[in-house]
């Protein structure tokens, strides 16, 4: 077999195994920009991340608030009393009253007071009844000392309602002058009050049938 004559001026060439150095040249550089690539792009996730986290508003505290109820109590809760215009009382202890055109006769049992009530109209509401020193009469008032004469009148002889120390009473009767000895007449004593019932020089005469026992 014959054979080409090679020529004296070419050099053979050599051909590297793995496709030559001039493929290893920029494979290196192509790894070294990916890897500097995934790292830019990580650092750049991390940064992102917490500008989003500093941009968020910071959380407010809740407060909650605990309504605690004051509760205060009156220095009285007592219903008032009633006044004495209510319970037609006017003197201490419930004794009642014994009125005469608008004037209390039991505030001040003398004779000038009596005197401006001369023949007026007199009502006794709840008036208590102090003593009986006679058959047809008796004081009433707040004590010895602030008490009128009632006189009872019509009884024929004796009144129809046995008036008792002690009871409180309802009654509507005349102011009336009294005689200087009126407080023989009826039988009241000094003891039971004979100059006091002359000092006052009045009573109250009143129809036994309308004094009754107040409810």
């Amino acid at each position: 077999m014959s054979t080409a004559p090679r020529d004296p001026h070419s050099r053979p060439v050599a051909v590297p195994a793995g496709g030559g150095p001039t493929r290893r040249k920029w494979l290196l550089p192509l790894l070294l920009g990916l890897l500097a690539l995934i790292a830019l792009l990580v650092l750049l996730s991390q940064c992102g991340g917490d500008d989003k986290d500093d941009d968020r508003p910071a959380a407010t505290p809740t407060t909650t608030a605990t309504a605690t109820a004051t509760v205060t109590s009156p220095a009285n809760t007592s219903p008032a009393a009633p006044s004495a215009a209510a319970t037609g009382t006017g003197q201490a202890g419930g004794a009642g009253t014994v009125t005469a055109a608008g004037t209390n006769l039991l505030d001040a049992a003398s004779a000038a007071t009596l005197s401006a009530q001369d023949t007026q109209q007199a009502v006794g509401r709840a008036v208590k009844v102090q003593s009986v020193p006679a058959d047809e009469g008796f004081w009433v008032g707040t004590s010895e000392q602030d008490r009128l004469w009632v006189q009872l009148s019509g009884t024929r002889g004796e009144s129809d309602y046995k008036v008792k120390q002690g009871d409180t009473v309802d009654f509507t009767g005349t102011v009336t002058k009294a005689a200087s000895d009126f407080a023989t007449k009826v039988g009241v004593t000094a003891a039971e009050g004979a100059d006091q019932l002359v000092q006052q020089g009045y009573y109250v005469s009143v129809p036994a049938s309308s004094v009754k026992l107040s409810s």
